[in-house]
């Protein structure tokens, strides 16, 4: 901006003018600029609290998200991934193997009877304790297993002799092989059979308890009215007694109880003691 010439007429007048121009200069960007400051600097801060907002609710979001999947995660179940062949191969070569283990525990002897008859008995084997378990071919017998499960009693419906054999495979036959009559007559079992085929000598031999077997017998009668009664035989002594007051057309054996051997006759229960009697 150029200065007045002092041999203006007007020149008092320019002077003015000009300071007039240079204070706008001056004033103009000054009141410009602290519009600028004021105007942008809340911007800024609002725009900063802004970023800081958007910052934090990304945050937050994320946090969300985080604990959100995490809860999905533990509330999904674990689905078992299918077995493949090789596995289910496996799986069932084990099965057999346990199969296998258990029949190994298992173990078979044989004994004869007086008939011939060549019986498989069946032993457990757990823990190296050994009890009887049954026999395997059942075929014209009659048995029954000790409380113990240490002994077996076999009778073989050919020719109703008794063996006894334990779990050591130590067998006796405990048939009783005669009888003599009150009048001192005595006979055989094998004598008597020729006479009368159907006679019942011993049959359903039972345990009483350990040294004590009960079976049912037609003796001491000899005759054609088939009563039936209840013999015992003592496994120590061998001896044989009649069980006094016991008889009826048709008796049976069933469990031990702390009473004795329960026993139906004729449909009434009664118990069997190891002394030869019967209690109700």
């Amino acid at each position: 901006m150029s200065k007045p010439s002092m041999f203006s007429k007007d020149y008092k007048k320019e002077v003015k003018k000009r300071k007039r121009k240079i204070a706008l200069l001056i004033i103009v960007p000054i009141i410009g600029l602290t519009i600028f400051l004021i105007t942008d600097f809340d911007v800024l801060k609002n725009s900063g609290i802004s970023m800081k907002n958007g910052i934090n609710s990304i945050l937050l979001n994320k946090s969300k998200d985080k604990r959100s999947s995490d809860v999905q995660v533990k509330k999904t179940p674990q689905v078992a991934k299918p077995q493949s062949d090789s596995e289910k191969s496996k799986a069932v070569q084990a099965k057999k193997a346990l199969k296998v283990e258990a029949t190994l525990k298992n173990e078979v002897f044989v004994v004869a009877l007086s008939d011939g008859q060549k019986i498989s008995v069946e032993v457990s084997v757990k823990a190296a304790e050994k009890t009887i378990k049954g026999i395997i071919n059942d075929k014209n017998i009659s048995y029954d297993i000790s409380p113990s499960k240490k002994a077996i009693v076999i009778q073989s419906t050919n020719n109703q002799d008794l063996l006894y054999v334990d779990i050591n495979k130590v067998s006796k036959n405990i048939t009783k092989k005669t009888h003599q009559s009150s009048k001192g007559q005595m006979f055989s079992k094998e004598e008597l059979f020729k006479t009368h085929t159907n006679y019942l000598w011993s049959i359903t031999p039972k345990f009483i308890d350990e040294d004590n077997i009960a079976y049912v017998s037609e003796l001491p009668w000899i005759n054609e009215s088939a009563v039936q009664y209840i013999w015992k035989v003592n496994l120590k002594s061998n001896l044989h007694t009649q069980v006094k007051t016991a008889s009826g057309m048709h008796i049976t054996f069933k469990n031990i109880t702390p009473k004795g051997l329960t026993t139906l006759i004729d449909g009434n229960v009664v118990y069997v003691t190891s002394t030869g009697e019967t209690i109700e």
